[in-house]
């Protein structure tokens, strides 16, 4: 299963959010928005500051970037 790693970013990385192995980008979208809405419970004071959820593959490369500002 590919590797996929997720970060809050805004202008920066501020937190890694850690790793996950997962069966394809679909899913590594769907645990995007998961770490999301457990990020604004944990720091709702991130909401309305243009932060994201980067994830990205083993290469490196940007699988998607789901800004928390949508996530109600």
């Amino acid at each position: 299963m590919p590797l996929y790693h997720f970060d809050l970013v805004n202008t920066k990385t501020h937190l890694d959010a850690g790793d996950a192995e997962l069966p394809d980008d679909i899913e590594a979208m769907d645990c995007a928005d998961s770490i999301a809405r457990r990020v604004l419970t944990v720091r709702p004071e991130v909401k309305n500051h243009h932060y994201s959820i980067l994830v990205t593959n083993e290469e490196g490369e940007e699988i998607c970037r789901l800004p928390i500002d949508i996530i109600h």
